[in-house]
């Protein structure tokens, strides 16, 4: 091992000095080169010292990544690809399939690499936050892109873009033909920035120039149910981003202004998002003392409980299905064992697992498991998910009637 570590540290040397003594003598030769004798006695000692350096690391493995020598076959491997294979070699995809070959190796589905533009999207949906106008958009039946929900106290809506008008260019860039994804990306852009778009409305062609801005993503959505002199609120949960337990609290204080008798949590294809925030949102309704779920790291378990004063005590229905999972689950295992709430659909995803994310230089994001977690009454539901207390299945109705919802009316009405 010691004489293959001298060769590489002996490789290395030699091929800075090739490069920079090609790079010199190309200088001279261009004549856009001219250093005094100090100067080039100065260059040469530091092409010295680098050599000895990198040397060092492949060698010894001290520098900034410790003395692991596992790891130095890996920079070991990676210079003599980029150095000496046949093709010309992409130094960063051959770095990002090192570390997607890492990640590969667990054999975790919920373990990932995601590239820059990827990690962009998924930073912007846990945040809940974007750089935009404010505008949702969609592709109708007319196969017209359209605009959707103008977000409330946006650049949208101070510019008077309206929902159902037509989309037609981007910076006088026609859009005919682009996914919604290439379309977002075109009205996406840094703060401050400008951005024209052209619709149609009423038949007439209109041209909207719009300062972009933060754009708070509405991932909670309210609404008061009144039947049989009864109040019952609705909240909606699409995901559990960084500012969904605000928008959370926000919603159902102003549910409970209106007198509600019993609240309706829908959780229905609601895949997960942030620990802390499902974690603030049970604590609006447990007493504080009583565990909201347990945290496993290997063979510790640490129990978490609810830690503020505030709590609730009406009737609760959590609606959830086969796509309802993780933080979603936290949820509705918290409420099911320490609120008593019902819990009304089709058995949950079943993720127990808790990840963690790490920010490479590049802006790519390394995904990984880290932890596992328990119900309050330490129930391990990966791979198992929750059962509901009532299980309604949906059914595609021509009314556009959500029979499941309903169901829950229904059952809260009887309370």
């Amino acid at each position: 091992m010691k004489k293959i570590s001298k060769k590489i540290k002996k490789k290395n040397n030699d091929n800075i000095f090739k490069k920079i003594k090609k790079w010199y003598i190309n200088k001279i030769r261009k004549n856009k080169l001219k250093l005094s004798l100090s100067e080039t006695i100065f260059v040469m000692v530091i092409t010295f010292m680098i050599g000895l350096i990198i040397g060092g690391i492949v060698m010894f493995g001290k520098g900034p990544f410790g003395s692991d020598k596992s790891f130095n076959q890996f920079i070991a491997t990676y210079n003599e690809i980029n150095d000496f294979y046949y093709k010309e070699v992409d130094s960063e995809k051959l770095l990002e399939a090192g570390i997607k070959g890492m990640v590969s190796y667990l054999g975790d589905p919920y373990s990932t690499y995601m590239s820059v533009e990827t990690a962009n999207e998924f930073n912007e949906e846990v945040e809940g936050v974007y750089h935009g106008i404010g505008a949702e958009i969609t592709y109708k039946k007319d196969k017209k892109v359209h605009i959707g929900k103008v977000f409330a106290d946006s650049p949208a809506e101070k510019a008077g873009l309206k929902t159902d008008d037509i989309l037609i260019k981007v910076n006088n860039e026609d859009i005919k033909g682009l996914s919604l994804s290439e379309i977002s990306s075109k009205v996406k852009g840094d703060v401050g920035t400008d951005v024209k778009i052209t619709i149609i409305r009423d038949k007439e062609e209109k041209e909207i120039s719009l300062k972009r801005d933060n754009v708070d993503t509405i991932s909670v959505t309210g609404e008061v149910i009144e039947r049989d002199d009864k109040k019952i609120g609705y909240l909606n949960v699409s995901i559990f981003a960084a500012n969904t337990s605000k928008q959370f609290e926000t919603e159902l204080k102003k549910l409970e202004n209106n007198k509600i008798d019993s609240l309706i949590i829908d959780l229905r294809n609601n895949q997960g998002g942030y620990l802390n925030s499902v974690t603030d949102i049970i604590s609006l309704f447990i007493k504080k003392g009583l565990p909201i779920y347990e945290l496993k790291i290997k063979d510790d378990i640490e129990i978490i409980y609810d830690k503020t004063d505030e709590e609730r005590k009406y009737k609760i229905v959590v609606l959830v299905n086969s796509t309802s999972a993780s933080a979603s689950e936290v949820l509705s295992g918290a409420l099911q064992e320490t609120y008593k709430a019902t819990i009304m659909g089709t058995k949950t995803f079943g993720k127990g697992k808790v990840q963690k994310v790490y920010a490479l230089p590049s802006g790519a994001l390394v995904k990984y498991t880290y932890q596992e977690w328990l119900t309050p009454l330490g129930n391990y539901i990966d791979g198992k998910g929750i059962t509901p207390d009532i299980e309604v299945k949906y059914i595609i109705n021509d009314k556009g009637i959500d029979n499941q919802k309903e169901e829950a009316i229904k059952y809260l009405l009887k309370q």
